[in-house]
């Protein structure tokens, strides 16, 4: 058996992930049966999102989903002019949110791939939105989380969070450059 050594940081975060399940393979599972009754299933967007735009916070930019699912918010960002990425570990969400955008005859660039291994340019943002994927994230893996915000988001970009109390987040969330959407 090889004898693998830790070295730096990532050693340690890729030591850590292979103790956790594969988290590709069980979402997979998860959005494999569409049919079932979730609120994210249904192809409406998120209503924070929604009210976001409708209160002119967010305008047409470009816009990275985080955890996108079956589509639902990237869909309703590419629909409202916005240039959408979104991003998510299952191909079984991503192939189903394909298929909700080809039906409506829209392009959103769908990515296979972890948050921590996506190629980005730095402040290529105006929005980042994230509904339900952060409270996903093992807490060794937060700090990966806002580095790729703090990185990838514009200068005076907007960054959106449906999960945990705004409270909460503020304490954790040393992002000075962006400015965090609180419902």
């Amino acid at each position: 058996m090889a004898r693998e050594t830790i070295q730096n940081m990532d050693d340690v975060l890729k030591m850590l992930d292979s103790l956790l399940r594969d988290e590709g393979e069980w979402w997979n599972g998860f959005y494999e049966d569409r049919s079932k009754e979730i609120p994210f299933f249904v192809n409406v967007p998120d209503e924070n999102l929604v009210e976001y735009f409708d209160k002119g916070i967010f305008i047409d930019g470009k816009v990275l989903e985080l955890g996108c699912g079956p589509g639902r918010n990237a869909i309703y960002c590419t629909e409202k002019g916005c240039e959408v990425d979104a991003v998510d570990l299952s191909t079984e969400a991503l192939d189903w949110g394909k298929e909700r955008a080809d039906e409506k005859g829209l392009d959103v660039n769908f990515i296979h791939s972890s948050l921590y291994d996506l190629n980005h340019q730095p402040e290529s943002y105006d929005i980042i939105y994230d509904s339900g994927c952060f409270h996903h994230i093992p807490p060794h893996r937060r700090f990966t989380y806002l580095e790729l915000i703090e990185n990838a988001l514009k200068s005076g970009g907007y960054f959106g969070l449906t999960c945990f109390r705004q409270e909460v987040w503020a304490q954790t969330c040393p992002i000075g450059r962006c400015t965090v959407i609180k419902v």
